[in-house]
């Protein structure tokens, strides 16, 4: 099942070498990967900070700043094609049910669905959808039924068009050519979920440094997702506050130690303790929200089965442990190396720690190199 989410496809004939691109409200990252006899092996990638303001909550403010920004960063390094995220804050979703009907006319009884469905204005939305898979019940070897045959749940994903021509404006400005455009969310799953491995419902938990994002993934898709402003700027200011330090020594403090146990670092836990803990209590709503209202997901376990990490601020010392232990799950650091070779095969140039915070980006140039 695909991941790609493209409001933009470009013609089949097309294949050139694209950079997967994402850009949040404080930083621009970038990663290109390159088919080698042995298998993807990264080719270009960067991480470069955004000036504040520029863009606030995926919003695009600062649009003639944000393209020369752009150009001076990706420019000088050749890079033209890019495969783009679009923002998880200004994202909807929605399941609609469909009858069996071939996809070119599922788009058109979707597209007169949308004002029902999705709080934008009728013409001012760009959409694209999946079908979700139908699962079959099975006795030994011999299928017995399919779930529901008679119609099909497509998966939308919409955002507002203003917003998407914006980022499209800026783009070009900045001399580059978005070969598609990808949901933020759908990104982070390329990168941390296994290709072709069905599993349960899993939540991912994007720690970041203005923001944290909640997306779960089912039978192969993003089905949800939801952001709230609670991030690891909240831990360095509590930090700061606590030792009377700047913001830039606190962050080293949060890196070092973390939420490592008292009372050898009583100071600094419990410091970050209600900001963890917030987010923590987020998590716990999102997962109840998902297993009382998961719609449509056929004949599978419903309930969330555990939760990935991923993000800066993920790599916070005992944070794995701390959310395991109140949420009653597995909780576990997210590799985004997982579709691209295991560490026997190759070892990254970007430290695992530090990958975290390249996930999206790491997803988008998978996307980009293989078109999946």
């Amino acid at each position: 099942m695909s991941y790609l989410y493209r409001l933009f496809p470009p013609p089949v004939y097309l294949n050139f070498p694209a950079v997967g691109l994402d850009v949040s409200d404080r930083s621009i990252k970038f990663v290109e990967f390159a088919e080698t006899g042995e298998g993807l092996r990264l080719k270009k990638f960067g991480k470069r900070e955004l000036g504040s303001g520029i863009i606030v909550a995926g919003e695009i403010r600062k649009p003639e700043e944000f393209s020369s920004t752009l150009a001076s960063i990706l420019k000088p390094l050749g890079i033209k094609h890019i495969v783009a995220a679009m923002p998880e804050e200004r994202a909807y979703i929605s399941v609609v049910s469909l009858p069996n009907i071939p996809k070119k006319q599922a788009r058109e009884v979707i597209e007169l669905e949308l004002p029902e469905r999705i709080p934008l204005p009728a013409g001012e939305t760009i959409f694209d959808f999946e079908f979700i898979p139908r699962q079959r019940i099975k006795d030994k070897d011999a299928v017995i039924s399919e779930d529901n045959p008679e119609h099909s749940d497509a998966l939308v994903y919409a955002f507002p068009r203003s917003l998407v021509e914006d980022y499209l404006e800026a783009y070009i400005k900045a001399g580059l050519i978005p070969v598609s455009f990808t949901m933020e969310t759908v990104s982070l799953s390329r990168a941390l979920m296994g290709v072709g491995k069905p599993s349960a419902p899993v939540m991912i938990v994007d720690f970041g440094k203005t923001r944290v994002s909640f997306v779960v993934v089912a039978e192969g898709l993003t089905r949800f997702s939801s952001t709230v402003g609670v991030a690891g700027e909240a831990l360095d200011r509590a930090i700061a506050k606590t030792l009377n330090i700047s913001l830039e020594e606190a962050e080293e403090v949060k890196k070092e130690k973390g939420m490592s146990k008292p009372p050898e670092n009583k100071e600094i836990f419990d410091a970050v303790l209600p900001i963890v803990s917030a987010v923590a209590d987020e998590i716990e709503k999102h997962i109840l929200f998902w297993n009382t209202h998961a719609e449509h997901v056929h004949k599978s376990t419903p309930e969330i089965s555990k939760v990935i990490l991923s993000g800066g601020d993920a790599n916070l010392t005992g944070l794995t442990e701390y959310l395991s232990r109140i949420l009653k799950l597995p909780v576990e650091l997210g590799n985004p190396w997982i579709n691209v070779a295991s560490f026997e095969e190759y070892i990254p140039e970007i430290k695992l720690n530090e990958s975290l915070t390249f996930s999206a980006a790491i997803g988008l140039g998978l996307i980009a190199a293989t078109g999946e």
